[in-house]
């Protein structure tokens, strides 16, 4: 029943049969029973076929209700769960969306597979909030507030590898579950039965991947998974929750499309006509006649990707698709198989850092600072695990003590930046949005609102950034200001990062301000981090300040 501190979290109430089933356990109970012995129906909406999993748990406790019940065919309910023939779960995550802000944290659903050596074939079961906003300012209220109905639902697995490797350009990971059949079944049975109902969906809590554990803890009924979030469930702290109890096989790794066309792109960097082949509108096979078989058959592999890109993003109607796709196969197919360089898998997400973390900090002018950020990943943080250049900050929390006194730093309700990589033949653009409070001029705090673009060039272990960000300040009046904010970030390894960060703003009051701050992280383990950075400032007719600041970083 999805019952946790005194109610349901299903909000549908036509998933109950008690008035008060919400908060009532008992009362619903007795009302599903009598609803049991009294329907008599054989058709598809009787009690039976509706509700199979309450239905087949109710039996298992009494067994005697088996005289006193009728039992319909439920030919459709039954038809499903051959049609998805479960023989094994696997958990899959798509990793973090660098580029959607409504994807920033990663999306986790389960894998149905009848063989889990044709994983193509199975299906996918997702939570997800039913909506068609565009409006990311409108999705982020509503998701944060529980203004979406969340559903479960049952699609093929294609499909979401396309929505997410494909067009998104996300790496997929999959997990294999230690379930035995039984377990499977009772999950199935439990997804037959929520598909038919809502709940309020609320994206840092009750989200996709919280509402996954219930079906977890209704198939292996000693499981305690859902008990461990009281504030958030981002999706990788959920995969480690379901890891620490020892439900995972092994780890498989599926690349994005976007890192397979970067592959084929590296391996005809030395030809010119393979690249112009590859991308251009028209593929001409003449273009592509005089090069050698395995780097014709590359080049050939490189377009038809492009190509499922283009018609992803509705850039080719479907005739003009099909066309071009089968003459890119058919010259494909006359060339047999070549030899490519395997992609590296990056650090699988569960080996990163969690995602809250506390800071405690002190600098030379003797002051402390300690730091709460409740999510989730920023550029001071080692990436091991996370996507390089993907930073969104909740609920960032700063306090200092200085003098005896204690005093609110900053206050950054929601800060994300997208330092997404221009490399090979992707050009995405660089943004961040920001807002929140924090001290200016005379050390009092303002409100701000920050949106701005730019370009980051490099690659995930190396990358610089150049960004323009216009911020509106307010606190008795209205302040404008225009920025350059550039960086460079190196990533030698997953326990080591060093970067260093510069920002120059003008505002409209004739008064500039530059800060640069070169720092190195280092994590002792995977859930503590020492941070060391230098931080010079400048501000118009004032004198320079620069502070050198010991960090210890905690994660949980």
């Amino acid at each position: 029943m999805h019952y946790r501190q005194g109610e349901s979290e299903i909000d549908d109430p036509r998933f109950f049969f008690s008035t008060q089933g919400k908060k009532d356990l008992k009362a619903e109970l007795i009302a599903t029973i009598e609803h049991l012995i009294n329907d008599k129906s054989d058709d598809e909406n009787s009690t039976q076929c509706i509700y199979p999993s309450r239905t087949a748990w109710i039996v298992e406790q009494l067994p005697q209700l088996n005289d006193h019940i009728s039992h319909p065919k439920c030919t459709k309910l039954h038809h499903d769960i051959q049609t998805l023939n479960a023989k094994q779960i696997t958990l899959i995550l798509a990793s973090a969306h660098i580029n959607s802000p409504a994807s920033a944290f990663g999306h986790t659903f389960l894998r149905v597979d009848a063989n889990p050596d044709t994983p193509l074939l199975s299906y996918a079961i997702n939570y997800a909030a039913q909506t068609n906003e565009d409006n990311g300012f409108i999705y982020a209220y509503q998701g944060l507030f529980g203004g979406y109905h969340g559903l479960y639902s049952v699609e093929p697995y294609t499909k979401k590898l396309k929505t997410y490797s494909d067009l998104e350009q996300r790496d997929v990971w999959e997990y294999p579950l230690e379930l035995t059949q039984e377990e499977i079944d009772r999950l199935i049975l439990h997804v037959m039965e929520l598909q038919h109902f809502y709940a309020d969906y609320f994206f840092l809590k009750e989200n996709c991947s919280y509402n996954l554990l219930w079906l977890l803890e209704v198939a292996k009924p000693n499981l305690e998974l859902t008990s461990k979030f009281t504030i958030k469930a981002i999706p990788i702290d959920t995969l480690r929750a379901i890891d620490q109890s020892n439900l995972i096989k092994e780890t498989l790794y599926r690349p994005s499309k976007r890192k397979k066309i970067l592959a084929l792109t590296q391996e005809l960097q030395d030809e010119p006509l393979a690249i112009e082949f590859a991308t251009s509108q028209e593929q001409n096979l003449s273009t592509i006649a005089l090069l050698s078989p395995t780097k014709r058959a590359k080049a050939l592999e490189l377009a038809s990707q492009l190509l499922q890109v283009r018609h992803a993003k509705g850039e080719l109607d479907q005739k003009k698709y099909q066309h071009s796709f089968l003459k890119l196969l058919r010259a494909r197919s006359q060339l047999g198989k070549v030899p490519h360089q395997a992609i590296s898998p990056p650090t699988p997400p569960r080996e990163g850092h969690d995602s809250t973390r506390l800071s405690l900090s002190y600098g030379k002018e003797q002051e402390f600072e300690a730091r709460v950020k409740i999510a989730y990943h920023d550029v001071y943080d080692n990436e091991a695990g996370y996507i390089s250049g993907a930073y969104i900050n909740f609920l960032d929390t700063a306090i200092d003590y200085n003098n005896q006194k204690l005093t609110l730093k900053e206050l950054n309700l929601l800060d994300i930046r997208s330092y997404a990589i221009q490399e090979g033949i992707f050009h995405p653009i660089s943004w961040q949005v920001a807002t929140g409070t924090k001290r200016l001029f005379n050390q009092e705090l303002n409100a701000y609102l920050q949106a701005g673009a730019g370009i980051t060039l490099g690659q995930d272990q190396l990358f610089g950034y150049l960004m323009l960000t216009p911020t509106l300040y307010y606190r008795h009046d209205e302040q404008l200001s225009m920025a350059t904010q550039m960086g460079m970030v190196y990533n030698p390894s997953s326990k080591l990062k060093v970067a260093i960060l510069g920002k120059k703003e003008w505002f409209n009051k004739a008064i500039s301000y530059q800060e640069l701050t070169p720092f190195i992280t280092y994590s002792i383990q995977k859930q503590v981090a020492l941070n060391l950075k230098y931080r010079y400032q400048e501000q118009s007719n004032m004198p320079s300040r620069e502070d050198l600041i010991l960090s210890c970083f905690f994660y949980f």
